[in-house]
């Protein structure tokens, strides 16, 4: 830094220091009064240049159409039906020049059909003197995106006003004054209602009239004042925007036919533990299978569960957990349920537009409950993730069990113990129930544990007791058959089914006398693990999944933009 740059920035911190140091001195409302001073001065300037353009403006010719005026804060009268245009404006509004209606009028015509002012502030009172006064407070409105959500855009806001800019095309119009074609109003639905939202009305107009192919334009030329605070008009077209996020984002940044923005909503609490929980790992290959389609995913904790971007979505998946989600307005809503299936109420099903389940027999007991169509879609592997890789001399036992206890003393283990073998243990919580010396590691990254899977001789495999009784196939049985690991596991009809015998299964005690043959046959347990790769591979990746989501989706009705 050179010395005079240092000496500026001094000088630039001691002006500041002054100033803060004047507005306590001098009081609040004294301090307002001094800026706005300086606004009042400086918007005399803009609004003299503003009325010298007003009176250059060039005359134009009369408008031929009848056009009647109409108070967006009362009931349109009878003579509205009868007007070729209808003047849309609220009782805040004032023109500049008595031409304004007939310069909007003037760029009707073609596919525009509806014509936007440019509106300034006004130019306050001393005592109310703002930055703003007699600057620009739109020229047309555009809907944009800002992380992956739409907002709402007052155009030129701020500026100092000039007439010199040509008619542009815009999204929308500020509810201070629209002239619009009485026939496109009709063929788009109507006018809006008389109410307390005018902003949030003439938005929505706008958008019915672009839906028809109406094109909307903006005319510097015809220049209005708005006597109301900007801070309404930001606040209703967020509220807009929060009921029409997915329409919105699809008119502001559409995506070739057939794809869509999806958003998939876990149970896992925040990112901070995300690593930790296996839905959160299930989502994210889900993601990827689906971005592999084209498809636009965000992947959220449950505390992320209200993020605009996940709101601006066509599709909202909810991988249920332990607590539903609240749909949001506008998307199609998917309840997937992987687990805890007796934490799922009827109500929460019926207000979902799809319910999936990762069990055939859950979703045939839960089809008579629920208004709601209901599918099955079963867990899966990423087999970009699972495969067989070389063993880790850490992480080679003859018999091993990868699960967290959650505080419960699981099958799998009990039984092994009770057997009198001694598994390996990889998870969280077992203190309280086996020798420390069994336990390896309390967490495996999610990125190694095919390492791990594929270092084991057996890998012991149980349920939850509502998900066997309700045919809940662990997604632990995917992930290791993907990396050609032999798996035992508790005995639920499903696993024959769907893995083609490739799993053993055990009832009672004979878990000892099960695992002793496996380990004493290596290269057959090896051949029926490979050949449960092969069913996996064929059958149960999440590559699979997301094209079966996808077709669900179409089959339902629920894909919005459909190829």
């Amino acid at each position: 830094m050179t010395g005079w740059q240092r000496r500026f920035g001094r000088r630039a911190v001691r002006a500041a220091n002054a100033s803060k140091a004047l507005a306590s001195r001098v009081g609040t409302s004294t301090w307002f009064r001094i800026r706005a001073t300086a606004a009042r001065r400086r918007s005399g300037r803009e609004w003299d240049h503003l009325l010298q353009q007003v009176s250059d403006l060039p005359a134009v010719p009369s408008a031929r159409q009848t056009i009647a005026m109409l108070d967006l804060s009362r009931a349109p009268g009878p003579e509205h039906a009868r007007a070729d245009l209808l003047c849309l404006v609220l009782p805040t509004t004032a023109p500049l020049e008595p031409q304004w209606i007939e310069r909007l009028a003037s760029s009707l015509g073609d596919d525009v059909v509806a014509a936007a002012p440019q509106v300034v502030h006004p130019r306050r009172p001393l005592a109310r003197g703002t930055p703003v006064d007699a600057r620009v407070r739109s020229c047309g409105i555009d809907v944009g995106v800002v992380h992956d959500a739409p907002v709402v855009v007052a155009l030129d806001a701020g500026r100092v006003p000039s007439l010199r800019g040509g008619v542009a095309r815009v999204a929308a119009a500020s509810a201070a004054a629209l002239l619009v074609d009485r026939r496109f109003v009709e063929a788009a639905g109507g006018l809006p209602p008389p109410g307390r939202q005018p902003e949030a009305a003439v938005l929505d107009l706008c958008r019915r009239l672009r839906a028809r192919r109406g094109a909307i334009v903006a005319v510097p030329a015809a220049v209005v004042v708005d006597q109301r605070t900007s801070a309404e008009d930001t606040r209703q077209w967020g509220a807009y925007a929060d009921l029409h996020a997915p329409a919105m984002m699809r008119e502001a940044a559409p995506l070739a036919a057939g794809r869509l923005r999806i958003a998939i909503t876990t149970a896992v609490p925040s990112k901070k533990v995300a690593a930790r929980w296996g839905d959160w790992h299930l989502a994210q290959a889900f993601a990827r299978a689906l971005e592999r389609l084209g498809h636009v995913v965000h992947v959220q904790t449950f505390d992320a569960r209200d993020a605009p971007a996940a709101r601006a979505c066509d599709v909202r998946v909810v991988v249920r957990g332990l607590r539903p989600v609240t749909r949001s307005a506008g998307q199609a809503h998917i309840e997937w349920i992987i687990s805890h299936p007796d934490d799922v109420g009827v109500s929460e099903c019926d207000a979902a537009d799809l319910v999936l389940v990762a069990s055939d027999r859950f979703a045939a007991a839960l089809r008579p409950r629920t208004r709601t169509p209901v599918e099955v879609l079963l867990q899966a592997t990423d087999s970009t993730r699972f495969r067989p890789v070389p063993a880790a001399r850490t992480h080679v036992h003859d018999i091993a069990v990868v699960a967290k206890s959650r505080d419960v003393y699981r099958g799998a283990v009990r039984d092994a113990i009770a057997a009198g073998l001694e598994p390996a243990i990889y998870g969280s919580g077992w203190e309280a129930f086996v020798d420390l010396k069994l336990i390896r590691s309390s967490y495996v990254p999610n990125e190694d544990l095919a390492i791990v899977y594929s270092s084991i001789g057996v890998l012991l495999n149980d349920h939850w007791d509502d998900m066997r009784k309700n045919g809940f196939v662990s997604n632990r049985l995917f992930d290791a058959l993907a990396c050609e690991t032999p798996v035992i596991s508790d005995d639920m009809p499903e696993i024959a089914t769907l893995f083609d015998g490739a799993v053993l299964t055990y009832e009672g005690g004979e878990l000892g006398a099960l695992v002793a043959s496996v380990l004493a046959d290596p290269a057959g347990a090896r051949d029926r693990a490979a050949r449960g790769r092969d069913v996996v591979l064929e059958h149960h990746t999440f590559d699979h999944r997301a094209r079966e989501f996808i077709e669900l989706l179409l089959r339902h009705g629920l894909h919005p933009n459909p190829p």
